[in-house]
C-alpha cells in the first residue's frame, strides 16, 4: 500500500526504476539494453493512478494457493530461472497444486520471461498447445 501511495506522490518513474531489476532477469539487464529500454517505455505509458490501483489490487488479493487445486484444464507454468518475483520454487508449488500441470523453466530470463526469451517461450507455448490440441 505504501508503494501505491508513493506512486501517486512521486510519479511512476521512481517506481519503474525500482521494479525493472525485479521484472527483468540479470542476463537481460546486462546483455539486452534494448529490451530493458522497451520495457521501461511500455511501463512509462501507465499513469500514476493506474499503477497505484494495480498495486492496491495486488496488496489486497487473497492467497490463491487453495484455489490452484480447482484448476482442471491443461496448464503450463512458465518461469524464468532468474525470476525473483515468482521464483522457480513458487512455480514448483503451483505445479504441485495443479493436477497434471507442466512447468517449463526459461533460461536467462526473469519475471518477463516471455518478453526476454520470446523465441524459446513461443516454441514452448506452441508445443504445449499442439499437445493439448492432439489430446
Amino acid at each position: 500500500m505504501q508503494s501505491a501511495a508513493d506512486v501517486l506522490e512521486r510519479g511512476v518513474e521512481p517506481f519503474i526504476e525500482s521494479m525493472l531489476p525485479k521484472l527483468l532477469g540479470e542476463t537481460t539487464r546486462h546483455a539486452r539494453p534494448d529490451l530493458v529500454e522497451a520495457a521501461r517505455k511500455m511501463m512509462l505509458k501507465m499513469s500514476p493512478e493506474d499503477v497505484s490501483l494495480v498495486l492496491k489490487g495486488m496488496a489486497e488479493r487473497p492467497d490463491s494457493i487453495p484455489t490452484l487445486k480447482t484448476i482442471n484444464v491443461p496448464t503450463l507454468i512458465l518461469v524464468g530461472d532468474e525470476d525473483t518475483l515468482t521464483p522457480v520454487a513458487d512455480a514448483e508449488l503451483m505445479k504441485q497444486n495443479i493436477s497434471g500441470s507442466r512447468t517449463k523453466i526459461i533460461a536467462k530470463a526473469g519475471h518477463y520471461a516471455v518478453w526476454e526469451q520470446s523465441e524459446e517461450a513461443g516454441q514452448v507455448l506452441r508445443q504445449f498447445l499442439d499437445a493439448v490440441h492432439a489430446a
